[in-house]
């Protein structure tokens, strides 16, 4: 086992966030952990990385082992991208000056003191080989372009990085560590679905120990063979993926809430008779129930999760185009991100917009809405069609203002209505007097969501609207979307979201916007037979040009013999006669000979399957014919010359 966690709980204060945790993973295991939103999967994460923080219970890594992790801040980020990158793993550039040293120690020794010095140099390069430190730099560069950092950054200084692309940085530099054991806390954020694929496929290879938090459902399918659900302060373990944890656990559910409610039945029917007959003349059996009673083991009520609440009003009419691009060319200043873009959105399609980041999303997102001015072309709203924007940055949430300030002030509502509103999204109580800068990620999409909601938007434009929300809110969000019979754009990168929400695909590629008339099942479908085709196209076109060319050489004998025939025959005198006779005549035999190997070739009828293939030997049978045409009247000049 890589890691055996025994029975730690955690508290802050009165507030229990869990107990008795137990579980163990083994070497080369990949684990996903799941829960709500402040469940405490990054507490139990911090206790694993430090067992003394734990209020009980153990903590035990393998002995040796290295372990992985991507770091929250950002402090130790310094120098270039390559720079830091190269400082990833101490030890290796450790090793490389121990051997350095060695190497030059060993010139100025002998005796026993140079093979002590040979024996440790040994061993230095047996560890430095375990390591992979000779791949280091092609680790680096395989692992930096994974993640979008293609070799024009890698001389950019690190500190200038934006929040998400440092934290890129920092799960590259965690990976090309190649610990023995790795924790990985939501690694897909800021990764587009380019870079996720990539991620995933990595850690498929990964050998070693594997803990992930995370809240991409497709991701878990793809890499976790385990799952761990922290629920109501305990933990437990489902084999399988995410999808398989899903039936299982429906399956749990069902049961437990089965069996809980027959039990709470049973003790209320208890309870009822030991109340009717505890002064009766049926006491003694009141009091034989009361003592079954009182040895039953009481099962803990299921734990219930609370909810938000979603329900996007019905869409107001509009027209039947709502979003209309023609010619339309994005981007900023002489930067181009996408050109010739033609497209339509209509009343109640729901579209999503995919591409690698930094294709032009969020340009097309802000063209589209006039906070942008198009480079060329234009981008036209719809009659009557009123949009709700979800902006990554929340513009509409001032950081300084209190939840109950920013409604109040916006919408004019009293702050009865105001608290009732908020209490829907699970701010309650004194939570509406927090300042909205001090909220999470969560909890502002949340805001912004029930903001889309009081606008009465007939078409909503949704940039990355499930950041930051955990699995149950997504799929709130999700039932949403889905219901609301209004039209819809979004840009994600979660693939589950997306396919179960969009009948439509716009993906940014290359400059151009592709379109695609489906969900994102449809779209990858579409996506690899394109690329069969592209590929069986490539084959055919390598295959006729190798035709063609074959079929050149021989129509280039055929001029070459053509071009000989259409010359005056040339006059031989009897010695020129008597020696080339002999040479022409073995040259015939020779053409004759080649061309009846060719004849047989062709009465093969496999030899014509190919047309191309077929024309070839057509021409280079032509070829023959014409050269021994040649060669005859040669001959017969030649016989003319010797009878003379």
């Amino acid at each position: 086992m890589q890691l055996v966690v025994d029975k730690i709980a955690k508290a802050f204060g009165i507030h229990e966030i869990f107990k008795d945790v137990s579980f163990m993973i083994e070497k080369g295991e990949h684990v996903g952990l799941v829960g709500v939103n402040g469940s405490g999967k990054t507490t139990l994460l911090r206790c694993l990385l430090q067992p003394d923080w734990v209020d009980g219970g153990s903590i035990k890594f393998e002995p040796g082992i290295s372990v992985g992790y991507v770091q929250q801040g950002f402090a130790e980020i310094h120098g270039t991208i390559w720079q830091f990158m190269l400082e990833a793993c101490p030890e290796i550039t450790e090793l490389r000056q121990k051997l350095a040293q060695l190497e030059a120690d060993s010139a100025g020794l002998q005796g026993e003191a140079l093979e002590a010095c040979l024996e440790e140099y040994g061993r230095v390069t047996k560890r430095y080989e375990f390591i992979d430190g000779y791949n280091f730099e092609n680790r680096i560069k395989r692992v930096l372009i994974g993640l979008g950092y293609t070799e024009e950054w890698w001389q950019q200084q690190a500190p200038t990085l934006s929040g998400g692309q440092k934290t890129r940085l920092m799960l590259a530099a965690a990976l090309v560590r190649n610990p023995d054991f790795m924790i990985l806390d939501e690694p897909t954020n800021h990764l587009d679905i380019v870079m996720t694929q990539w991620l995933e496929k990595y850690l498929q290879e990964f050998k070693g120990g594997l803990l992930v938090v995370s809240h991409d459902r497709a991701f878990l399918d793809n890499v976790a063979a385990r799952i761990l659900e922290m629920e109501g302060g305990r933990l437990q373990s489902f084999k399988g993926n995410y999808s398989r944890y899903l039936q299982q656990k429906a399956i749990q559910t069902a049961t437990l809430e089965a069996a809980y409610n027959a039990q709470q039945d049973c003790i209320a029917r208890t309870e009822a008779y030991i109340r009717r007959f505890k002064a009766g003349i049926k006491s003694k059996m009141a009091r034989g129930r009361q003592s079954q009673l009182d040895r039953m083991e009481r099962m803990d009520a299921p734990v219930r999760h609370e909810e938000f609440e979603l329900r996007l009003p019905p869409a107001a009419e509009c027209a039947e185009r709502v979003l209309i691009m023609e010619d339309l060319t994005i981007g900023y200043g002489e930067k181009v991100l996408a050109k010739g873009i033609n497209l339509t959105l209509r009343r109640g399609e729901k579209t999503a917009l995919l591409g690698a980041n930094g294709t032009g999303k969020t340009t097309l997102l802000r063209t589209i809405l006039g906070e942008i001015a198009p480079l060329k072309g234009r981008a036209k709203i719809g009659n009557r069609v009123q949009v709700g924007y979800f902006s990554q940055s929340y513009e509409r949430l001032d950081p300084r203002q209190t939840l109950l300030e920013n409604f109040v002030i916006e919408y004019g509502f009293t702050e009865e209505h105001t608290r009732s509103m908020l209490g829907g999204m699970l701010f309650h109580g004194d939570d509406v007097f927090k300042r909205i800068g001090e909220l999470s990620g969560g909890q502002k999409a949340r805001l912004v969501l029930l903001k889309l909601v009081l606008d009465g938007a007939n078409c909503l434009v949704l940039d990355e609207p499930t950041n930051h929300l955990d699995i149950m809110a997504r799929e709130t969000v999700e039932a949403a979307l889905a219901a609301f019979d209004g039209t819809v754009l979004l840009v994600s990168h979660d693939r589950y979201f997306v396919n179960e929400v969009a009948d439509r695909i716009w993906e940014i590629d290359d400059g151009q916007v592709k379109d695609y008339k489906g969900n994102y099942e449809f779209y990858l479908e579409e996506k690899q037979r394109l690329a069969q085709a592209k590929d069986e196209a490539a084959a055919e076109l390598a295959k006729a040009q190798e035709a063609a060319q074959r079929a050149g050489k021989a129509t280039a004998v055929v001029q070459a013999a053509v071009k000989t025939a259409d010359a005056k025959p040339k006059r031989f005198s009897t010695e020129e006669a008597a020696k080339l006779l002999p040479k022409v005549e073995l040259q015939i035999r020779e053409q004759e000979a080649m061309m009846g190997l060719l004849e047989k070739q062709m009465a093969d009828p496999a030899n014509h399957a190919d047309p191309e293939h077929s024309a070839a030997m057509a021409a280079e049978h032509t070829a023959y014919e014409n050269k021994i045409a040649e060669l005859m009247e040669k001959w017969e000049a030649l016989m003319e010359a010797a009878e003379e």
